[in-house]
């Protein structure tokens, strides 16, 4: 089911089929694997037997050019692999792939990074093409592709959810900050100087509460004092944790689901469209394979 949008002729079908073969695309995956695994021994690299830092000796750093070299080979594989995707589509409808085109310019800019790592020595402090080696895998996986584009059209409804927290956690914030208020009993101070001293501790810590991963330790000091506190975190975990949260999984499980219907329903299409072209093709050479039998026939006669 992939896209129908590419050349035709017999030796472009033949490097279709030869590119989209399990070999070819065997040796695809392999260099992107190996492409993000350099990070494993790349300077600066915690790649040790052990993780106890009592015993684990000096990691193994290689000499500048050795992994450099291997990068140069992926990234030469990467601009093969561009150059046969660009010729099977063709040029309009590669200036219209925005994955190509990033393809282009992730290529471009980590050769220019690569050869200033080689100009400095291998002694550069930042680089930026491990920042894109991602984009490679995300380039050459399909399932990546739908996924990014399913979350794309996901985030308008999901912003509208965030908004909803976001103005559900500031005001139990101001909330609680008043309710909490510094005093001078000890006993009810407690939750104020650990929870609710500022803004910044009283966010962090209702934060924290709408993931209930400091369930029920945030309100044991006030619920120590009064046990009428408790339903201030009771109200606030009730309508963020089970209402909100559960709203914000149910809208991004509605957009999915919609998103792979479609994508089934288009793969479907696809299928058919290309078997309705198989057989209209089929049936024009036969149409000129019998007008041609009959003109031989009536040359005979």
């Amino acid at each position: 089911y992939r896209s129908i949008d590419h050349r035709v002729d017999q030796n472009s079908l033949q490097l279709y089929r030869w590119y989209y073969s399990d070999l070819c695309q065997w040796i695809l995956n392999v260099t992107i694997f190996v492409n993000l695994a350099l990070a494993f021994v790349e300077t600066p690299s915690s790649l040790t037997l052990t993780s106890d830092v009592r015993y684990r000796k000096a990691a193994w750093e290689p000499p500048c050019g050795l992994t450099e070299s291997v990068e140069l080979i992926t990234f030469l594989l990467f601009i093969a692999d561009l150059s046969v995707k660009s010729y099977l589509i063709g040029w309009t409808e590669f200036t219209k792939n925005k994955w190509l085109l990033g393809y282009i310019l992730a290529l471009a800019i980590s050769l220019a990074d690569w050869t200033a790592s080689l100009c400095f020595m291998c002694q550069e402090v930042v680089r930026i093409r491990r920042l894109l080696r991602p984009f490679f895998l995300l380039q050459n996986s399909s399932l990546m592709k739908k996924t990014l584009k399913c979350i794309k059209r996901t985030l308008p409804e999901m912003g509208s959810v965030m908004l909803l927290l976001a103005l559900h956690l500031c005001l139990f914030t101001m909330f609680g900050m008043l309710l909490f208020a510094h005093s001078k009993d000890s006993k009810i101070d407690v939750e104020w100087s650990q929870y609710f001293r500022n803004l910044p501790d009283s966010l962090t810590s209702l934060l924290v509460l709408l993931t209930t991963a400091n369930n029920p330790d945030v309100m044991i000091p006030a619920y120590s004092y009064n046990r009428a506190y408790s339903l201030f975190f009771i109200i606030f975990t009730v309508i963020g944790s089970l209402i909100l949260m559960n709203l914000l999984t149910a809208v991004i499980y509605n957009q999915f689901r919609g998103y792979l219907m479609k994508s089934v329903q288009t793969s479907l299409l696809r299928r058919r469209l290309g078997i309705r072209a198989a057989f209209e093709v089929l049936s024009f050479y036969r149409e000129v394979t019998t007008r041609n039998r009959d003109q031989y026939v009536c040359d005979d006669i």
